[in-house]
């Protein structure tokens, strides 16, 4: 299995993300796993923020694919391909699926070719019940897992599980994909209005940005906060105990990855009780509006990378 180093010197166009990286106690993933965030493709308009007006990013994320499918078929590595959700934006798309593939067949064609296991997302969370009613299901689940020595040891989720207003499995996020749907129409009298609320927000956070879980100063430059730490602490720690009816187990989770929040951020914590643990969350970032972020296993390795 290459290691994170061996795989950063396999191209020039590969760094770590701010210093985001860490080493775990024990092996996370038996196999070099890449973990893809949102792109929120859409059909090449205002709207679509992979593209974002330029196709010098369509070709930047074409380059990463072209990178990982050498690894896998030249040089035979033993790679897993993750996309963790908000592969589409069916919030903004003008009809289903179709338009959007029109627009992107070689990037999901590398996608197909690399054998992408698809994780859903809230923006399109439709695909689930879609391809259900097809009787298919193209790799797209709720959630996948990393195994090691018939173990669990790492949870991939989208992220919106722990967002109140965007979690699709209940109702709250029903109510948010409203808000967000009225919010994408007020964007054409005034295009800046996502703009404005996200800073708005940003500000609010940015006083207590130099604090961890628990309001603890950070420490590490290589760490980060982020607001769905305890929840996925929670969920890995109720699956550990067995207290989950999740089919799965036995379970040693320490490691959960999602997207989301188009926000990379490596966090790690410390719970003693019952016994000690070392928790990490990973957040991915994303491709959108010019992002290029990704996550990597390897071993007991992790980082968020970014490609150019």
């Amino acid at each position: 299995m290459l290691s994170i180093d061996e795989f950063i010197n396999k191209s020039d166009q590969l760094t770590v993300y701010r210093d985001f990286r860490a080493e775990a106690i024990n092996n996370l993933a038996d196999r070099l796993t890449v973990c893809i965030p949102d792109l929120h493709l859409l059909e090449k308009d205002e709207k679509d923020d992979f593209w974002n007006g330029q196709d010098a990013n369509v070709e930047r994320f074409l380059g990463f694919m072209d990178f990982l499918y050498k690894l896998k078929d030249s040089e035979k590595i033993d790679l897993e391909v993750i996309q963790v959700g908000d592969l589409y934006d069916l919030w903004q798309a003008k009809g289903f699926t179709n338009l959007i593939e029109s627009k992107y067949t070689d990037i999901l064609g590398l996608l197909k070719e690399l054998g992408t296991v698809y994780v859903i997302g809230n923006h399109d969370f439709g695909l689930i019940e879609v391809y259900k009613e097809l009787g298919e299901t193209f790799n797209r689940k709720l959630r996948h897992y990393s195994k090691v020595d018939k173990s669990l040891r790492v949870m991939y989720e989208h992220g919106y599980q722990a967002d109140f207003w965007n979690n699709k499995e209940e109702w709250s996020g029903i109510l948010g994909e409203g808000i967000t749907k009225i919010i994408g129409a007020a964007e054409f009298l005034y295009p800046d209005i996502d703009v404005d609320l996200g800073n708005l927000w940003e500000s609010v956070k940015r006083p207590f940005s130099i604090y961890n879980g628990g309001l603890t100063p950070q420490k590490n430059p290589g760490f980060s906060v982020h607001e769905y730490t305890d929840y996925y602490i929670g969920r890995m720690e109720k699956y550990n105990s067995g207290d989950t009816t999740d089919p799965y187990g036995p379970a040693e989770l320490i490691l959960a990855v999602v997207g989301h929040t188009h926000n990379a951020r490596l966090v790690r914590k410390e719970k003693n009780e019952p016994k000690r643990w070392i928790y990490y969350l990973m957040d991915c970032g994303s491709w959108v509006n010019g992002g290029h972020e990704f996550g990597v296993i390897s071993g007991r390795e992790l980082a968020i990378c970014k490609w150019g």
